[in-house]
């Protein structure tokens, strides 16, 4: 608690010094002359001396009045408390709904945790207060629009709903700084677990973040691999797991091919300790799952499930410091799954370790590239010395000449293609250029052991991502670095979007883990799916036609759910807050408190009398 004003108790002096000087005075009386005393026997207890001066005694009126006088000049100071609200003014609310917060450390879950806070919030909204609330799963929503109706945003929270995938929380936050950034003293606040990555290109403008945590403590085992490769004695499987939490946890673990188990083992797992195991796939089976089952708090991703022949599908590494055109044209395609980074991790660099790459494909969006493991390679504006060409110079607004028949280019037009800059190149060794304008080669190729594509300028330097032949080109550069048409079973990260042929305008049915069917309408021939929200089976079509996607929460980020008392932003620290407080005034009811007291007093004085 505290007070806005506490000279106010400074009268506490004088009046309260005045109301004691009352009690000791006593008037003085007049001599009456009675002709016998005895006639007033009762009275005996009022023959005390007639002094000006006498000794304080108790008196409940005394008592009654002081405390009138001290609960009035607190209502003068205004005494504040401290509680749980908005504090006045604009609030964005950005709730996070990642696969983490469905850990069970808070009953009955982080994400119920945060919605009861947020319920309480929108509760104690005052006639000032402005709320709005944005989700923050793969892709972020705006689930209440600024209001200072708590009727209409309650009703809006039905809508949150939290996944069990990653969830971007750097476009969660941006989205509100849009909404909020340009009023002064507006507030931006976070309910998450702090499971994410750093938060980069972000400024709260004029609004402050405030960020709270939730959740108490991470106590999880994870399925964190599985893979397929083959040798000389056929298909193997291998399988990891890895404690991500911060207690030792005794588990059990199956390999299941078709649900039947075909290798378990019991064992325990300490902090951060891994577990691995390869094994013989049996022949003619489609699906292969990882399970641990362990007391932990978080169930999403306990099992994994890929196909047995996943030859169809690709793994693409896009190492980007952020490129959304591209990012989306590559996780829109069927046949990849994809990841993201801003460096090359060690382990897929050339000649850094053992072992072959878990990657396909490798895509420096704007970054020099490197020699790595993977079998293809796709480079944009940044040639290193793998790169089948040399560097010569820099592009200047170049307009294109010419093109050959290549497969790359099916249906690709760079003569409608804006390129304010790029690089000067030549070719080189095996690379050959199938591209070129009156400054030099625009994409050049090589189909030696490692395949690689060199386009010599960064689409973000260029209007070729919002012309329709930039989807068109990476799904031909997919199909000649190695992927072909989609497979009719195929494994993605929980939170990945589709896009599938649309045979007709007519709606998709897709048929969801649980039962449910969801309608997918068509948009401009494709059908965008963004159904995966939960592990498990989906699948549409029929007949020849038909798909099975499994879906798999596969991110050691979500799964390591330790609580995070500290969240980079920006390269900027934000410290958690258990709760957000504001200070709300009590001279209402101080006021009626006054009124009790001295309607006391006046019953104390009227029995008395």
């Amino acid at each position: 608690m505290t007070f806005q004003d506490p000279r106010m108790f400074l009268w506490a002096l004088p009046i309260g010094g005045l109301i004691v000087l009352m009690y000791l005075m006593r008037m003085r009386r007049r001599d009456l002359k009675v002709s016998a005393t005895f006639l007033w026997p009762e009275r005996q207890d009022e023959i005390r001396a007639n002094h000006f001066f006498q000794k304080l005694k108790f008196n409940r009126l005394l008592v009654l009045q002081l405390l009138a006088l001290a609960l009035i000049l607190g209502g003068l100071a205004r005494w504040q408390v401290r509680q749980t609200g908005l504090t006045g003014g604009t609030t964005v609310v950005v709730i996070d709904a990642s696969a983490s917060m469905g850990a069970t450390d808070v009953q009955p879950s982080r994400f119920d945790e945060a919605k009861r806070r947020l319920t309480s919030l929108v509760s104690g909204m005052q006639g000032a207060d402005r709320l709005a609330v944005i989700e923050a799963g793969p892709i972020p929503r705006v689930i209440a629009p600024l209001s200072n109706d708590p009727t209409r945003i309650q009703a809006a929270l039905t809508g949150l709903a939290r996944t069990d995938a990653e969830a971007d929380v750097g476009e969660a936050l941006r989205l509100a700084t849009a909404l909020v950034g340009q009023a002064e003293g507006a507030k931006i606040v976070l309910l998450s677990d702090g499971v994410f990555d750093p938060i980069e290109n972000f400024t709260a403008g004029k609004s402050e973040l405030l960020y709270e945590q939730i959740g108490k403590e991470g106590k999880n085992i994870a399925v964190t691999a599985m893979g397929t490769s083959d040798d000389s004695k056929g298909r193997q499987l291998f399988v990891g797991v890895k404690n991500t939490g911060g207690t030792e946890l005794p588990a059990t673990i199956t390999i299941s091919a078709d649900k039947r188990a075909i290798f378990s083992v019991q064992t325990s797992l300490k902090p951060g300790a891994s577990w691995g195991r390869t094994v013989r796939v049996p022949a003619g089976v489609e699906w292969l799952t990882g399970e641990v089952r362990a007391r932990d708090q978080l169930q999403a991703d306990n099992s994994m499930t890929i196909p047995a022949n996943p030859g169809k599908s690709m793994r693409v590494l896009l190492i980007s410091r952020g490129n959304i055109f591209l990012e989306r044209a590559l996780a829109l395609d069927s046949r990849v799954t994809l990841d993201r980074s801003a460096t090359v991790p060690e382990g897929e660099k050339r000649g850094a370790s053992e072992g072959s790459s878990k990657y396909d494909l490798v895509v420096f969006d704007g970054i020099t590239e490197v020699p790595v493991k993977a079998r293809s390679v796709l480079t944009f504006g940044a040639a290193g010395s793998p790169t089948p060409v040399t560097k010569t110079g820099r592009l200047s607004k170049p307009t294109f000449l010419d093109a050959n028949a290549h497969p790359i280019l099916a249906g690709v037009d760079f003569g409608s293609v804006y390129i304010e800059s790029g690089e000067k190149v030549e070719p080189r060794g095996s690379g050959q250029v199938i591209a070129e304008s009156n400054e030099g080669p625009l994409v050049v190729v090589s189909e030696g052991a490692q395949r690689q594509v060199y386009v010599a300028f960064n689409p973000v330097d260029s209007d070729f991502p919002l012309s329709i032949g930039f989807p068109i080109f990476l799904a031909n550069v997919l199909e000649f670095l190695g992927g072909t048409e989609a497979a009719s079973t195929l494994a993605v990260r929980t939170g990945q979007v589709l896009a599938v042929p649309a045979a007709s305008e007519s709606p998709l049915p897709v048929t969801m883990p649980d039962g449910r069917v969801e309608e997918i309408p068509a948009t401009a021939g494709r059908y965008v799916i963004r159904a995966f929200s939960k592990p498990g089976l989906y699948k549409w079509g029929s007949g020849d036609s038909q798909k099975f996607v499994q879906a798999n929460l596969r991110s050691e980020r979500e799964s390591a759910t330790t609580p995070v008392a500290t969240v980079e932003v920006s390269g900027s620290q934000v410290a958690a807050n258990q709760r957000l407080d504001r200070f709300a005034d009590l001279w209402k009811p101080l006021a009626l408190l006054v009124l009790a007291i001295l309607a006391l007093e006046w019953w104390v004085y009227a029995r008395r009398s």
